[in-house]
Order: C-alpha cells, then sequence, then structure tokens
C-alpha cells in the first residue's frame, strides 16, 4: 500500500517545509516505510537542492529514493494556510505530497506514480477535494481514484 491514513496529516501549521518533511519523515518511519529518517531526509534535501519540488497550484512534491526507504510511499499533508515553499521559485504551497521510493525499485515505478499523481493534482475540482477534506479515509480514497 502506497497510502495510509497514518502518513495522512490533515491540519498541518507549520509553514517550514522542513519541519513538514521531518513530520511526515518520522510518520513513515513509524509505519516501518523507511530505516532511518535523517538519512532519508539527506536524500529529499539534496534532491531539492537541485530541483525545486514546488508543483504549481498549491502543491510541493518532495521527493527521496534511496536506501533508507524500504516500501514507496506517499505520505500527505495539508497546510492551514499555503505558504512559500521556495523562495528559488514564485509558488506558494499547501498541499505536501512528500514521496519515498526504494533505491532498487526501478525508474519506470518512479515516472508511473508522478504521472498519476499529476494527472490528478492538475485538475482543479480533485484539488479542491484534497483541500475540504476532513477525513484521513477520503484522502486515501482520493489516491485509489489517481490510480495509486
Amino acid at each position: 500500500m502506497i497510502i495510509h491514513e497514518s502518513l495522512i496529516e490533515l491540519h498541518m501549521k507549520s509553514k517550514s517545509k522542513m519541519e513538514i518533511i521531518e513530520t511526515l519523515a518520522h510518520k513513515a518511519k513509524e509505519l516501518s516505510c523507511i530505516s532511518e529518517v535523517e538519512g532519508y531526509l539527506k536524500d529529499v534535501f539534496a534532491l531539492d537542492e537541485s530541483l525545486p519540488i514546488a508543483f504549481g497550484y498549491g502543491i510541493a512534491i518532495p521527493y527521496g529514493k534511496g536506501r533508507y526507504v524500504l516500501t514507496p510511499f506517499i505520505a500527505f499533508a495539508r497546510s492551514e494556510e499555503a505558504f512559500t515553499w521556495d523562495h528559488r521559485v514564485d509558488h506558494e504551497a499547501r498541499l505536501i505530497f512528500l514521496i519515498g521510493i526504494p533505491e532498487e525499485q526501478d525508474d519506470d515505478f518512479d515516472f508511473q506514480m508522478l504521472t498519476h499523481m499529476s494527472g490528478g493534482l492538475t485538475n482543479e475540482s480533485f484539488r479542491r477535494r484534497f483541500l475540504q477534506t476532513s477525513d484521513a479515509a477520503e484522502v486515501v480514497e482520493l489516491f485509489k481514484e489517481m490510480g495509486l
């Protein structure tokens, strides 16, 4: 299972991308999706340094692929307010999707996951549902509708 209710935070008050990513990474660790929070965070922030992860549409998709990821996962946080995710690009974020992919997973898997996500997240009514839901189980259903 790529998404689980335990990986969802619907009332994130923080406006710090580092704090949000750390919070979601700890949830992934608690669910045994990653073996080590610190190592996984290094992978995520290394990729972030080379490629801005603000997607537009109020979305950020931090991503980590490496040896610390035990099973593929997507964790989701919804910020109480939109905020500037990355000062290098002019995008605010309110919907944050943290992805973890094991190092040995082939690149086709990564591409398919991102393709399914982008297909749903570029649709305004679909994004609105992520913004309005008050239930983690409904978020899981939204991911299923995206084919994840």
